[in-house]
């Protein structure tokens, strides 16, 4: 079957309607073929929203702005949104307008609530609320210090005035006077750190050879220590200690009246009874010495 120029041109035009209309609503963020749900949402201002920002859920587009306009006889503004179909969130759920970033524009993100009695249907009217932008973020942030600033700028001023008028020629010279001698302290301290540095120096090579004489040394008590542990020193305590034990029972002996030392010692009577019997026997010597016949008789022919 042959088609006439009139048929070919008339499929023509509409292809190309059919086409501009999908393009159109592609470009609008709107599909023509999943089937989406309309939904309003009404703001004090939109901040620069435009017509084909993204509807978003945690971070993942869902739909797009349709349509921008104002509520009748209101400066209200009635945002239409597309999002698909199969979304099941409560009609309770708040549209936020804010900032994707920097050079990123706007789009609107939805903070869902999920209620089974509620969910949301074409024509219903989300909550609304705009989220400060970073300018905004950053001028709040602003704000304070630049009150601050300016606070402290008007302190600084203050005193700078006050001392002007304190610190008259005078004051200031004893100032300047003050910073000289102690410019000159700080000078001698830095002479003296740089002949103690130099001091160390020089004799780094002694104080290294007495740190290791000092470790020598130790070495050679802990050798000792360690000799006399294995000489058994702690047996030669113990004996000496018994020894002084029994040396000092020897000492309670001698002074105790039970023993005979003791008794010879401490008594008076066997003192004086020695010394009358040394006596005697002294006066009998010098009396044999004196008086040999009276105690020696000898005959050459028998005794009578």
């Amino acid at each position: 079957m042959k088609l006439s120029k009139e048929i070919k041109a008339a499929i023509f035009v509409l292809t190309s309607i059919l086409l501009f209309i999908f393009g159109f609503n592609y470009l609008k963020g709107t599909s023509l073929i999943d089937r989406q749900k309309t939904l309003y949402a009404v703001y004090d201002e939109v901040d620069g929203l435009l017509v084909g920002a993204n509807v978003m859920i945690n971070g993942l587009s869902i739909g797009n702005v349709t349509e921008l306009e104002f509520l009748k006889n209101s400066t209200k503004i009635l945002v239409t949104l597309k999002v698909k179909d199969e979304l099941n969130f409560s009609s309770k759920s708040t549209a936020s307008i804010y900032e994707t970033g920097v050079l990123g524009g706007l789009a609107i993100s939805i903070e869902p609530l999920f209620d089974r009695e509620s969910i949301v249907q074409t024509g219903d009217t989300l909550r609304s609320s705009v989220r400060p932008g970073l300018t905004e973020l950053i001028n709040r942030q602003i704000e304070p210090l630049s009150r601050q600033l300016q606070s402290t700028i008007t302190s600084v001023d203050s005193i700078f005035s006050g001392a002007s008028s304190v610190l008259n020629k005078q004051t200031q010279l004893n100032i300047k006077e003050s910073i000289e001698v102690l410019t000159s302290a700080i000078n001698s301290i830095n002479n003296s750190a740089y002949i103690i540095e130099g001091t160390l120096t020089e004799k780094n090579d002694k104080i290294s050879k007495t740190i290791d004489n000092i470790e020598s040394i130790s070495e050679n008590l802990s050798k000792v220590t360690k000799e006399l542990n294995e000489f058994g020193l702690s047996n030669v305590l113990v004996d000496l200690k018994e020894s002084t034990e029994g040396i000092n029972s020897v000492i309670q002996n001698l002074n105790s009246d039970s023993s005979s030392l003791g008794k010879l010692i401490n008594k008076d009577e066997l003192y004086e009874n020695l010394n009358s019997s040394i006596l005697s026997l002294n006066n009998l010597i010098d009396d044999i010495n004196e008086n040999p016949k009276k105690y020696v008789h000898f005959s050459i022919f028998g005794r009578k």
